[in-house]
């Protein structure tokens, strides 16, 4: 090989090198901003899931307190009922209302039912 020649290919290969250096120097630049970029996004996507989870275990929270309130009002209606149906308090009733015990029960009594009455 000549000098020329040796020169020549020197000077073809730094510029080659030169190109492929900036090349190199922009894919690196671009391959960060596109990290960046996506650990933002991911972080934000992160968050928002984080607020929603909170906001239904507060949802859930509420209304566990609510169902625990009206099972108690359930309860207590209950006993009321129960009380109201006492045999107590269905004769003081009767005697407000002056109702008055029956004396002689009389049974009626059919050899026949009711669906052998037809003929």
């Amino acid at each position: 090989m000549t000098v020329a020649t040796l020169a020549h290919s020197n000077i073809v290969h730094s510029r080659s090198c030169r190109i492929e250096a900036g090349q190199s120097r922009k894919a690196k630049k671009c391959l960060a901003c596109v990290l960046i970029i996506g650990i933002f996004v991911f972080g934000l996507v992160y968050i928002l899931e984080a607020n929603n989870i909170a906001a239904k275990d507060y949802k859930i929270s509420e209304l566990q307190k609510e169902a625990k309130q009206t099972e108690s009002i359930n309860k207590s209606i209950q006993i009321e009922v129960s009380n109201l149906k006492s045999i107590n308090i269905l004769e003081a009733s009767s005697n407000n209302l002056r109702m008055v015990k029956a004396q002689k029960v009389d049974y009626v009594s059919s050899t026949r039912t009711s669906a052998m009455l037809a003929k």
